[in-house]
């Protein structure tokens, strides 16, 4: 049996690295789609994160287990476009290093899932 609550908490754990890993190479600046402020960007994640941390401290959170599910497969997304990105410039995009954790997190949950 999958264990949904785990495989959150790890991808959680893996985007907190992630967050970290823009922060302290520039994501802000670098962004193909937007550029904008280190405070803004700083805001952002952290609001972001914040939500997603009460999310699995909290069991009777509404509409948990989708948001669950949700960010799962956001944090797929997310890996995939900066592994999609980098194979644009062809050198290191922020955050990189990072997202194909979530990849490969993401591949191990949706196997075993199809499993079940």
């Amino acid at each position: 049996m999958i264990n949904l609550e785990l495989f959150f908490a790890i991808s959680l754990l893996i985007q907190l690295a992630h967050s970290c890993e823009e922060l302290l190479t520039g994501f802000h600046r670098k962004w193909f789609f937007i550029k904008m402020s280190f405070l803004t960007f700083l805001l952002l994640d952290t609001v972001c994160s914040l939500f997603f941390v009460l999310v699995f401290i909290f069991p009777n959170f509404p509409y948990r287990i989708f948001l669950q599910y949700f960010f799962l497969l956001l944090m797929f997304a997310n890996g995939v476009e900066h592994i999609v990105w980098w194979g644009s410039i062809k050198k290191y995009v922020p955050g990189l290093v990072t997202a194909f954790l979530h990849i490969f997190l993401f591949c191990i949950f949706y196997f075993q899932l199809l499993s079940n």
